[in-house]
């Protein structure tokens, strides 16, 4: 088994950032003592010309809900604000709600 030049390390490494696999993931794959692999990544990140760093990529993503009904709600303004209920809410809740809103 030959001996791997820093060449070799240095594609590993970046076969590895590539991946997006842990560390010891893509050890366990390429059959690399995860250790010695740290230990080889370190010193192929501080010769080249990066200074130890790696190119991150920004991932977005966004979500949206939708939510569709066909029930009208109930709608409190004030000159503070708004308050919707479902138009199923319960008059007792109501009553309740609004003798703690009166100043």
């Amino acid at each position: 088994m030959s001996r791997r030049t820093f060449e070799d390390w240095k594609t590993l490494v970046e076969k590895q950032i590539a991946s997006e696999l842990s560390v010891p993931q893509f050890c366990h794959q390429y059959r690399l003592n995860p250790n010695y692999f740290y230990s080889r990544k370190s010193m192929v990140c501080k010769e080249s010309n990066n200074a130890g760093f790696i190119q991150a990529q920004i991932m977005t993503t966004q979500k949206t809900q939708v939510y569709t009904t066909t029930e009208q709600s109930i709608k409190l303004s004030t000159s503070t604000g708004e308050l919707s209920l479902p138009a199923n809410t319960s008059a007792t809740f109501i009553a309740e709600l609004l003798n703690g809103l009166r100043v």
